[in-house]
């Protein structure tokens, strides 16, 4: 065994020798590796200046854009003339997941100017298959019976957008690290989640910056949303415009809640100028108070300040018109949560006039009779057939007369005279 161990030993010396040999045949002038002072190869130290550098440099961009994401906020490239709305954020990026959300519920045909999907229904029994091919049952195509809350007809349209980021902290706010597949599995987040994406179109108007700007700084403009519904409030958005900052603000907390017992809304109570009345404010005294910041009919009776984090949203980059579908896309710094709604109240309404009395029956149609001397109808109403009917003839049986009615000359009146004259010329 000793024997064995050592043949190979130096059978293993002998190969290292040759490959060392052929190593030096390759570079007979080898260079030993270059140390520093320490003793750490050139190589290696360029490897990790360079490394530091690539990540200092790599750093400072990062920096440098978050500091002007921060001071001049979104900029994306205005549209072409070509885009639709879906086909201009999929090409700006960093909007996925509020196009996924517009296909999920059916808003994104409406936006791009386009009908309903339309889908197969089978309209006739399947053909027989023939070996192994199975030919397709006929069906015909007809719009999805999807129930969408905007159809293209809608428009124009102005569409405030946000981001992946601002999607996923709205989400993040209903429940933590809520996923949008998961929404979309659940009929109630379903439900919010397209309450909230209908909250940020405007159906019916091409709004701009210079709309939503008011002529100072406490008024602020009214803007309403796809989100309205005749019966209940919350479908206004409050736009005030930041004079310093130079920026369009967003309320989301400005609605109108109609005084308890009110037989009419806010607009009306506005319109009476019942603004100022103390059971529209929460003042001590009121035995019915709203629990709201600024009492009954904020929005209407403008008593909305954006002086409070619920108006920190604001318009990062506004006016980008997709001319092609008259589509207007404000992109905001984060989503907008939807106010409370609350009940309007209608009056009730009058009872019904009572029916107009019937029309009076026709007259009858009169004649004059040469025989009997005299006007007599020919023709009367029936209000059961609704047509005229022709009464019996009264002479109808009667003895002819052995008189008549003839003009004769009157000498002394100088005129002619209707008289009786008898048959018999007597």
């Amino acid at each position: 065994e000793h024997g064995v161990s050592q043949n190979e030993s130096t059978t293993s010396r002998l190969n290292r020798r040759a490959r060392r040999a052929r190593t030096e045949h390759r570079n007979p002038n080898p260079r030993p590796p270059c140390k520093e002072e320490g003793g750490m190869p050139r190589s290696r130290a360029l490897a990790l200046a360079a490394s530091l550098a690539a990540l200092v440099l790599a750093h400072s961009v990062l920096a440098h854009r978050h500091l002007s994401q921060a001071e001049d906020a979104i900029r994306m490239e205005p549209p072409t003339t070509d885009d639709t709305l879906t086909s201009y954020l999929s090409r700006a990026g960093d909007f996925e997941l509020f196009l996924r959300a517009l296909r999920h519920f059916g808003l994104d045909r409406p936006l791009d100017g386009k009908e309903k999907k339309k889908i197969c229904v089978p309209s006739g029994p399947a053909p027989p298959c023939y070996f192994y091919y199975c030919p397709p049952a006929p069906c015909e195509w007809v719009p999805e019976r999807k129930n969408v809350s905007l159809v293209a007809e809608d428009g124009p349209f102005t569409v405030l957008a946000f981001n992946d980021e601002a999607m996923r902290a709205l989400l993040s706010s209903w429940i933590p690290d809520l996923s949008l597949e998961r929404v979309f599995k659940s009929a109630h987040l379903s439900a919010r989640l397209e309450d909230a994406l209908l909250y940020h179109i405007v159906k019916g108007a091409s709004v701009t910056t210079a709309d939503m700007a008011a002529a100072d700084a406490a008024a602020f403009t009214v803007v309403r949303s796809a989100r309205s519904d005749e019966k209940k409030s919350g479908a206004d958005l409050a736009l005030f415009p930041d004079m310093d900052g130079g920026v369009i603000r967003i309320h989301e907390d400005c609605v109108d809640k109609a005084p308890l017992g009110a037989e009419h809304g806010c607009p009306v109570q506005a319109g009476w100028g019942k603004c100022t009345e103390p059971w529209m404010s929460d003042d001590d005294g009121n035995p019915n108070p709203s629990f709201r910041p600024w009492g009954f009919c904020e929005l209407s009776c403008r008593k909305c300040e954006c002086d409070s984090d619920k108006c920190a949203k604001t318009i990062e980059q506004g006016d980008l018109a997709v001319t092609k579908t008259n589509v207007t896309v404000h992109v905001l710094s984060g989503a907008i949560r939807p106010p409370r709604r609350f009940e309007v109240p209608f009056p009730v309404p009058p009872p019904p006039p009572p029916p107009p009395p019937p029309p009076p029956p026709p007259p009858p149609v009169y004649v004059w009779n040469p025989q009997t001397h005299r006007r007599e109808v020919m023709a009367v109403w029936n209000e059961t057939t609704q047509s005229y009917e022709t009464p019996a003839d009264p002479t109808e049986g009667a003895s002819e007369p052995s008189y008549s009615f003839d003009y004769q000359w009157n000498e002394e009146s100088g005129q002619y005279d209707y008289v009786m004259v008898h048959k018999h010329g007597n």
